[in-house]
Parts: structure tokens; sequence; C-alpha cells
């Protein structure tokens, strides 16, 4: 029995190799990140009720897979992320309206990616499920525009447009960013690939600007921040099978 056990894994690992070596897969991959901005001018000191939140940003790719053995392969493709700026000032409030808690301005830019990058594989283990470790870098393209937000606070009847503003500019064109994964796989036997990982991505040079502007107990302040597009985020991704094996099918409707 022992013997037939080590006989199926090894047929189906030899399988697995032959699906890895030198073939294309396309695939579809989405996820989440927290990008956050720097200090980079204005006031130093900021008040206590005011916070500069971490961009939660979302991001859909859609993926070329070039597989060159069972240890090595690349990934380019083309993919859509957002990323921004957040700020708040925290307001007294009712735990029974828990939303008015924060008074709040946010700004969403969307870049547009190409990634170029290499992967090592590791051995699959007896449920067919590998660790990949990989990097490389990426180009991203931002459309170059400047977007103001206001957040009005109504006092006494009379409103007050400069309790809390932003006015954010993207830097239009292409950017360089340098990306690390580490990743988790599971193959199935029809050849198609579920993947799981955790991004790490530094950008190279601004993205965008923003100044923030609000007023609390009579005093003004102004704070800068840069955002080079850096973010910790999730990534699942799923390949389909080999381009080959749709080839091949296609023949044999003929």
């Amino acid at each position: 029995m022992k013997k037939l056990i080590i006989l199926a894994i090894s047929l189906i690992t030899v399988s697995i190799h032959a699906q890895e070596d030198k073939v294309w897969r396309l695939g579809i991959q989405w996820g989440t990140h927290d990008n956050m901005s720097k200090y980079s001018g204005g006031t130093p000191n900021a008040n206590a009720r005011f916070t500069q939140n971490k961009y939660n940003g979302g991001a859909f790719d859609l993926i070329a897979r070039y597989d060159y053995n069972k240890n090595w392969m690349a990934e380019t493709g083309l993919g859509f992320n957002t990323f921004g700026f957040g700020y708040a000032i925290s307001e007294n409030y009712s735990f029974l309206n828990l939303k008015n808690r924060f008074s709040s301005v946010k700004t969403e830019y969307t870049g547009v990616e190409i990634p170029f990058l290499i992967f090592y594989k590791f051995n699959p283990n007896c449920k067919n499920n590998r660790w990949l470790i990989g990097g490389g870098f990426i180009a991203n393209f931002v459309d170059g525009k400047t977007v103001n937000k206001f957040f009005a606070k109504n006092n006494d009847g009379l409103t007050s447009s400069n309790y809390l503003s932003s006015t954010s500019t993207s830097n239009g064109g292409g950017h360089a960013m340098v990306r690390f994964s580490v990743g988790r796989e599971k193959i199935f036997k029809n050849g198609s690939f579920l993947n799981a990982s955790l991004v790490f991505n530094a950008g190279l040079n601004a993205l965008a600007k923003s100044t923030v502007n609000y007023t609390i107990d009579g005093k003004d302040y102004q704070h800068e921040f840069t955002n080079n597009g850096s973010f910790v985020g999730l990534r699942v991704a799923y390949f389909f099978k080999p381009w080959h094996s749709f080839a091949k099918k296609a023949a044999l409707k003929k």
C-alpha cells in the first residue's frame, strides 16, 4: 500500500513538473494594502485631535506568468492600484452614533502598473502546496491632477470652510518602484494555481503631495505630506491552465 501511495505521489509530481516546463499562464489578482504618506513640511507640531490616516487601497491585476521550470518563474501584466491621503479630526460623540466620532477628508488616486518580477518556487509538499519568494521592479503610471477636499463644520449657523481641508496633487507620468513578495501556492491537478502573497512595495520617488489645513480652538495648522506609493498588502491570485493545454484542446476539436 505504501508503495502505491509513493508511486501516485511521484506520478503527480512528474505531471506537475511537466506543466511547469517553459509554459505561460494567465491569471487574475486582487487585493488590499495600507498605503502611508510621510510628513515633508509645514507646521511640525500637530493638534492632539488631528490624525493622518493610512490610506486603505485596493488592487486588481491581469497577470501573465512564465514558468521556466519547477523552481523559477517570471511574472508581468497590467494592474490598477489606488493610493492617496486621509486626514481626520476627533470629535465628541455619542455611543448611539459612533459615525460622528471623526470629521475627515480623503483623496484617492489610481495608478496603472506593469510589474517585472522573478520568483523562486520551493518544491511542493505532499498536498501540492509550496512557498514562493520573489521580487523585482514596478513601472507605475499616474495621471497628473489636483484634488481639493473640504470638511465644513457648522458653528451656530456659521460655516467654517477652513475647519479641515486638503489640496493634493499627483505627479503625472511614470514612476519606479521596488517590490518583494512572499507567497503560498496551491497546485491543482488540472494545472491551475491558487496563490496568496504578502507584498512589500517601496516607491523610489514621489507619486503625489498633499497639504492639509485645519483650525482648532482658533489656531491654524498646516502640514505637508508626500506619498511614494509605498505599502504593505495582501494579494490573492488565480492562474488558469497553461496556454498549451488550451491549444491542445482546440486542436483536438478540429
